[in-house]
């Protein structure tokens, strides 16, 4: 506009496609003098003068609002304001427009929200108000007044005796983060600090009692050459069909001709009496088996390493499954005992198993144990047949008893059951069994024939029958942290992992709790930077995953115990509840306003029928692989399984003392610095660098929403495996860009392992004629 300004005053020709400049604007830029008294006498016609439109451009003059038009201002905001439409027009016209089935569906929906409303407690009533209340009348204008000397103040000249600015106006913005901090600050007003402490790690996990290595079970069948070659092994070479592997382990027993009752029935933490005894003499306060710490220990890990997916550098990983992240971690604590020295009382941890359900895959774990840890010979007594046509000694009848190992750390005493011994292993020389199922049988719960499944594993990679795929969804359903955990917990070397499709054995390998630690707890940021200036083979750090692993182990124990203290304190200040059973539900979601984890925590106190009610809940509907119903029957129990639990999880929320609520932040601390690391996700440089976390944990007051919604994440898995598969797909829909508009069609999942299964039952039918004469490896001499 400049450049116009000055073409035209110097009298040049300024060429425009578009009639935009009319010839007496040219004349007034040109002959400013002749045209400002023409502009004067015809005030009708409002033209800017053109001495006002030379100031202009050159920025020298101040517009001004005039008389009509700040009184329009008002007008004109109180205008754009929303407004609500009159009641009885909206009444009239749903009168006359919807018709009365609609009408009367209507009313009874606002009686129901009406009564709904009622029945929140008169706390979270004030906050929900406080919180979405809108801004009363004396407040809106102030508002109103504030905002108009603002707009007129910006057209007027300074008069604060600053300089003013010749070249543009500044209007004052509002700063929205001072809202956004305004609002956290009335979300923290509403929580109070419980307890708030700085953790330094100096005690170690320490075992209670050596046990008895003779009687742990050995791997049969030369499976220990597995222990000390890294990588997967293969029973059969898929190429030469030469088995590496007796060919005993090719035909996997049914579950019907095992003999469950020849085997040692699992004993819960809460009834295990020789548990509470030694947890009496260690003067140990809380203690638990170690499947009912592991769901727990894993939000642990989603807090202290602040787990975002996006974050490659400190989760190369598969990312976790979406049915993982959602999953909340529930847990009974029931009061046991009493310790004759310290006069504390005995607390046991047991898993939550109300949304349990007995599955054949849980069933066949223990089989196929007992078929990898006994030779050929031995396993016949295992066997239905040998029970029905032997008569067995008292010897012979004897059942093997569990072996485990006790640990000790804190306040917590641990029992880990020990699978397998080799002497040649580091530490206590123990590791942890586990028989893996391949993909097909662990999604398509459909399928009734899932023991005739013909899905094969023969290759190293690929999306579909390989190893590779097997070991990511380790990993993506956070099978593989469960495993690290149950092993450090029970002081073992790793865990051996055996591939199946229960019909037979596919391949086998060992993972070191080293190598899973190195997934998990890994920072490949500071992979090459911590080797750099190293001077000795010590400094390279190779352990640090694994000493962070045990580090934020330690960390998570240490947090869980002042929270179930916080816990029993806070039920214990109501007389009613002194040494009462709970439910603990806790999750980890990111911060309001922020990339960070928090937990949050619910606690309910229990009756001790409540309790019995919960850990039998799932026996009281037909839901167990071992019922002979359809699918249809079995998905209804289901249904009916899940609408009776969450009927009764909204009874344990109704109580004198409601639902106690918390959430716990977390802040870690390196070297010596009193400023926490600024990092997403605090990592120590190396293992000799001071490390240190505070944590802090809030009360909340709120009602039951929370507890109940992070228990329906776990009830709605009951029915969710048996609903129609069909919207399931591998892909989406799409449309080309081009001329043709071709849609590729989308394949449901099940209909993906059908293809595979039929594919691996020819690719058996094609091996049969070599395995009929089934070749074993032999080292040549």
């Amino acid at each position: 506009m400049i450049h116009i300004y000055r073409s035209l005053k110097s009298g040049k020709t300024f060429p425009t496609r578009r009639k935009c400049f009319h010839k007496s604007f040219i004349r007034q830029i040109q002959n400013p003098k002749k045209d400002k008294s023409s502009v004067k006498n015809d005030a009708s016609q409002k033209k800017v003068s053109a001495t006002d439109l030379v100031n202009a451009l050159q920025h020298k003059s101040k517009l001004r609002l005039t008389h009509n038009e700040i009184k329009n201002l008002d007008k004109d905001f109180e205008a754009s304001q929303p407004r609500k439409g009159s009641k009885n027009y909206i009444s009239d016209l749903n009168k006359n427009v919807l018709s009365p089935k609609i009408q009367k569906a209507i009313e009874e929906e606002e009686v129901r929200k009406r009564q709904s409303k009622d029945k929140q407690g008169t706390e979270q009533e004030e906050k929900q108000n406080s919180k979405d209340a809108p801004i009363d009348t004396a407040d809106r204008q102030d508002l109103k007044a504030k905002t108009n000397q603002k707009v007129m103040g910006s057209f007027s000249s300074a008069t604060d005796g600053t300089k003013p600015n010749k070249f543009r106006k500044s209007y004052n913005i509002p700063d929205v983060s001072k809202g956004i901090a305004n609002k956290r600050k009335r979300l923290e007003d509403s929580s109070n600090v419980a307890h708030k402490e700085e953790l330094v790690i100096t005690e170690d996990l320490k075992q209670v009692q050596k046990f008895d290595s003779s009687k742990v079970a050995r791997l049969g069948h030369n499976l220990d050459r597995v222990l000390f070659s890294p990588g997967v092994h293969f029973l059969q070479d898929p190429r030469t069909r030469i088995y590496n592997f007796p060919p005993f382990l090719k035909n996997i027993i049914k579950v019907d001709e095992f003999n469950f009752d020849s085997i040692e029935k699992f004993v819960s933490a809460s009834k295990d009496t020789e548990l509470l005894r030694i947890a009496s003499e260690t003067g140990k306060k809380f203690y638990s088996s170690t499947s009912s710490l592991t769901s727990s220990l894993m939000q642990f890990y989603m807090l202290l390493n602040n787990y975002i997916h996006k974050s490659e550098d400190r989760f190369p990983f598969p990312r976790f499954s979406m049915t993982f992240e959602k999953s909340a971690s529930s847990v009974i604590i029931e009061p046991k005992g009493m310790n004759e020295k310290t006069g504390e009382h005995i607390y046991s941890i047991e898993s939550d198993k109300s949304a349990d359900t007995e599955i054949l895959l849980s069933a066949m774990g223990h089989c196929l144990e007992t078929l990898l840890t006994t030779d050929e010979e031995e396993f016949r007594k295992y066997t239905m047949a040998y029970k029905n046509e032997t008569k067995e000694d008292k010897a012979d009848n004897e059942k093997p008893n569990n072996i485990y190992n006790y640990a000790k750390y804190g306040s917590f005493l641990m029992r880990s059951q020990l699978d397998c011994f080799d002497e040649r292993l580091p530490g206590n020389g123990t590791f942890d069994l586990k028989t893996r199922a391949v993909c097909t049988i662990r999604n398509d719960s459909k399928n009734p024939n899932m023991e005739n499944d013909t899905y094969q594993i023969w290759k190293l990679k690929g999306r579909y029958e390989s190893f590779e795929r097997e070991y990511n969804d380790l990993i993506k359903t956070g099978a593989l942290l469960k495993y690290a955990f149950q092993a450090r917990i029970g002081q073992m070397d790793g865990i051996y992992v055996a591939y199946h499709n229960l019909n037979s054995f596919f391949g086998f390998q060992y993972l070191p709790l080293s190598e899973i630690d190195n997934v998990f707890y890994n920072q490949s940021k500071l992979e090459l930077s911590r080797h750099i200036g190293a001077k000795r083979l010590e400094d390279l750090a190779d352990d640090l995953p694994s000493y962070v692993a045990d580090t934020q182990f330690k960390m998570s124990l240490d947090i869980w115990d002042r929270l179930i203290r916080t816990v029993i304190s806070d039920l214990e200040a109501n007389p009613n509840y002194k040494r009462s059973a709970f439910r603990l539900v806790f999750k980890t979601f990111r911060r309001p306003g922020s990339f960070r984890r928090r937990m949050k925590v619910s606690a309910v106190p229990l009756s001790k029928e409540q309790v019995s009610q919960l850990q039998e809940f799932s026996r009281s509907f037909k839901t167990s692989f071992r019922e002979d119903i359809s699918i249809n029957e079995r998905s209804k129990n289901l249904d009916e399984h899940r609408e009776k639990l969450n009927e009764f999880n909204y009874k344990t929320s109704i109580s004198d003392i409601g639902v106690l609520s918390y959430y716990i932040d977390v802040e870690q601390y390196f070297g010596s610095s009193n400023l926490p690391a600024k990092s997403l996700h605090p990592y120590p440089k190396s293992k000799t660098q001071p490390w240190k976390i505070a944590f802090s944990i809030h009360r909340l007051t709120e009602g039951p929403d929370s507890y109940l919604s992070m228990l329906n994440a776990s009830t709605s898995l009951l029915s969710l495996r048996y609903k129609d598969e069909s919207s399931e797909v591998t892909g989406k829909d799409f449309q080309s860009t081009g001329n043709t508009f071709s849609r590729r069609r989308v394949t449901p999942t099940s209909d993906v392992y059908k293809v595979y299964s039929a594919i691996g039952k020819a690719r058996s039918d094609v091996w049969s004629e070599k395995d009929s004469s089934p070749i074993i490896y032999e080292p040549r001499t």
